[in-house]
């Protein structure tokens, strides 16, 4: 009722199409007009009021999806509409996550302790009309911060594969999102550093079968109920080759085995300060990232030393560029068997 309120209230009496419906705008630019609304006074805002101008400020398209949204969340509370509430809920959780990595913004950071707790299934148990409204309020001028490709992903609105399926009874503890999966994932091994499977991927030692079905075990644990599907789908969205692959690029690679990919090419005595920098780039990038592609050698910050990449900065010197690569494809994840 907020924002109607607000639509009429900032309507200019002196235009001429509103001084034709002067009497009930007038009327409910009062607030204390809204508090119990009869059946004549929605009829009447609906014919008379609705269509007429307004000069509230304009607002980004974002905050007022955002505001939809909130109140579907708040009308499937009261209809006790799980499978609707459900739905806005995974995106509002969404949002969540994807403005948390936007806490560099100071309006992100005043908020950065409630966009947490909105990622945990307590948030939302037992969640009423003005938990949602708070969130609305908290949230609406956050969401156009949002990289723009992601406000897409967040405001898409797919046709449930099941509609009109309503349960009588509050709205049920939430199951997880692909985005908060993928975050507890991450939080997860971040946190684990020291299991043995996780320790030999940091470590660039082969994986045997067993191994590999521990690692999946453990992640499809995370999901709960929906961890096959959750983790099928995460490995997808990334398009990671393989999970040790893509946990791989979530722990990162230990220094000293990348330092020890790299020994022998170290070693060359003919090496100028350049290409050992350049060496020490790659093995920069493999503690950080776990992985690296051959191509990304074109591209930057490889580029900044040569823009031939390898091929120009070690010209000349074919067995060097030769061992480069030879020595990535060696800290690629391993197995010991073919079930890898």
């Amino acid at each position: 009722m907020n924002l109607l309120h607000a639509e009429v209230a900032a309507m200019n009496a002196e235009n001429f199409i509103v001084r034709m419906h002067l009497q009930p705008v007038l009327r409910y630019q009062d607030r204390s007009a809204w508090d119990a609304l009869s059946d004549a006074d929605r009829e009447t805002l609906q014919e008379e009021v609705a269509g007429l101008p307004s000069e509230i400020p304009a607002e980004e398209i974002e905050s007022r999806l955002f505001d939809l949204m909130a109140l579907r969340m708040q009308l499937a509370t009261v209809e006790h509409d799980t499978s609707g509430f459900e739905k806005d809920r995974r995106k509002a959780v969404e949002i969540a996550m994807l403005l948390e990595e936007k806490s560099a913004i100071p309006a992100v950071k005043a908020q950065l302790g409630y966009l947490q707790a909105m990622q945990e299934t307590e948030f939302w148990v037992g969640i009423d009309i003005a938990g949602l409204e708070e969130m609305r309020l908290r949230l609406r001028e956050l969401v156009p911060l949002l990289d723009k490709t992601k406000r897409h992903i967040v405001f898409t609105d797919f046709e449930d594969e099941i509609t009109g399926v309503t349960e009588d009874g509050i709205v049920e503890i939430p199951r997880m999102t692909g985005l908060e999966y993928q975050r507890k994932v991450e939080q997860y091994l971040q946190g684990h550093l020291n299991n043995i499977v996780i320790h030999r991927l940091r470590t660039n030692q082969p994986l045997t079968a067993s191994d590999l079905q521990e690692l999946q075990t453990m992640l499809v644990k995370i999901g709960d109920a929906d961890g096959e599907a959750l983790l099928k789908g995460m490995l997808a969205q990334n398009k990671a080759p393989s999970l040790a692959h893509f946990v791989r690029g979530l722990v990162g690679m230990d220094r000293a085995a990348a330092q020890a990919a790299f020994s022998k090419l170290l070693a060359n005595q003919s090496l100028t300060p350049p290409q050992i920098r350049f060496v020490e780039m790659i093995i920069d990038q493999l503690t950080a990232r776990g992985v690296i592609e051959p191509g990304a050698l074109y591209e930057a910050p490889f580029i900044g030393l040569h823009a031939g990449g390898p091929d120009g900065l070690f010209a000349g010197k074919a067995e060097m560029i030769a061992g480069i690569f030879q020595a990535i494809e060696a800290t690629q994840p391993v197995f010991q068997t073919s079930a890898g």
